[in-house]
């Protein structure tokens, strides 16, 4: 079982070869020059002033990317709002609310992680974000609002523009959706107050700096922050009974994940030690019907794996697997800043002053 997204990316990223990888590309390619010329227009009515951006009535920090999916964007905005709640600002997280929904109520994956890992923090969905940044700020007196994804959205006005950049796969395969995954030109790289570098720990040190030098050429000399996705403890699901990182060593283990970038989950475990007999990816905000649970518990069975493992984005939309499956484990994952804390913390304290 092979997800069509996951399948195109084989195509974008040019590993798929042959007449047929060619003729598609080239469509693609086709497709993508009005998607670029309705970027640029959008781009221009709101640098013209003709389309203007609405205030709200509290600090705003935008958070987004310049690719599509994948990049990291959902634990940083947990960082941030962990981090205005340890500086007293009440924060509130504002989504657009892509993805599939979880349960009767709506929520989507997104809402039920941040649900989870701050609990205590309003998020709220919805297209017009304008509507939910007010709602948050009447209802639940925020101070400081957090656009999820929000480096497109233009209609709200920002205080601080923060992009996230997955350094395994930084420029999206350098195309226009949907020839490649980026969402606009990296021209647009220029609009960003500060931008983070995540997964750092998994690129090579001589495509750090290279990517640090890409930078400079696109927006100057922004101040970038490098990050990475820190394991912190694997739990069984839906128990949640806890494993140290050491419990992967040398495990046999069946991965899968919906993410945006499915070479990071696996990398992140075989850098555990972990023995991963198979990981099967799915396109970002997948969502796993009871049949494909099947599938996939007979897959990881047949693999011979002692166990199956998956993500907090992918475990809160699981409620159970069929009996005859391996266990299930979690990895757990918190962003941590590597390089450029101070620098991001003094502008964050900026900000928030005023």
């Amino acid at each position: 079982m092979q997800d069509s997204g996951v399948q195109l990316i084989e195509y974008m990223s040019g590993r798929r070869r042959g007449a047929g990888a060619f003729l598609l590309r080239c469509g693609l390619r086709a497709l993508a020059v009005p998607y670029r010329l309705c970027c640029g227009l959008r781009a221009a009515l709101y640098h013209s002033g003709f389309l203007l951006s609405r205030e709200l009535e509290a600090i705003v920090i935008s958070v987004g990317n310049i690719t599509t999916g994948g990049t990291g964007k959902t634990p940083l905005v947990v960082w941030l709002a962990r981090w205005l709640q340890q500086h007293g600002i009440r924060p509130a997280i504002l989504s657009r609310g892509y993805g599939a929904k979880a349960t009767e109520d709506g929520d989507t994956d997104e809402m039920l992680l941040f649900r989870r890992q701050v609990p205590a923090v309003p998020h709220l969905v919805g297209k017009d974000r304008c509507a939910t940044g007010r709602e948050a700020i009447e209802q639940y007196s925020a101070e400081c609002v957090l656009l999820d994804d929000g480096f497109q959205h233009l209609a709200v006005g920002r205080d601080l523009d923060i992009v996230c950049i997955d350094s395994l796969l930084p420029w999206g395969y350098r195309h226009i959706l949907p020839r490649g995954l980026l969402r606009e030109p990296l021209s647009g790289l220029r609009r960003a107050d500060v931008v983070v570098l995540t997964r750092c720990d998994l690129c090579p040190k001589d495509r750090l700096r290279a990517i640090h030098h890409r930078l400079r050429d696109l927006c100057g000399y922004r101040p970038v922050v490098e990050s990475v996705h820190r394991p912190v403890r694997f739990y069984s699901h839906p128990s949640e009974e806890s494993r140290p990182l050491g419990w992967a060593k040398g495990r046999k283990l069946y991965a899968f994940s919906a993410l945006g970038n499915p070479t990071a989950f696996p990398g992140t475990l075989e850098a555990l030690g972990a023995d991963v007999v198979h990981h099967q990816g799915f396109r970002d905000h997948h969502w796993y019907g009871e049949q494909e649970l099947a599938w996939l518990a007979h897959a990881a069975a047949e693999a011979g794996a002692e166990a199956m493992v998956t993500t907090e984005k992918d475990a809160v939309k699981i409620q159970a697997l069929p009996d005859e499956a391996p266990p299930l484990y979690v990895l757990a994952v918190e962003l941590t800043i590597t390089r450029g804390e101070e620098l991001l913390t003094e502008i964050l304290e900026q900000v928030i002053q005023g």
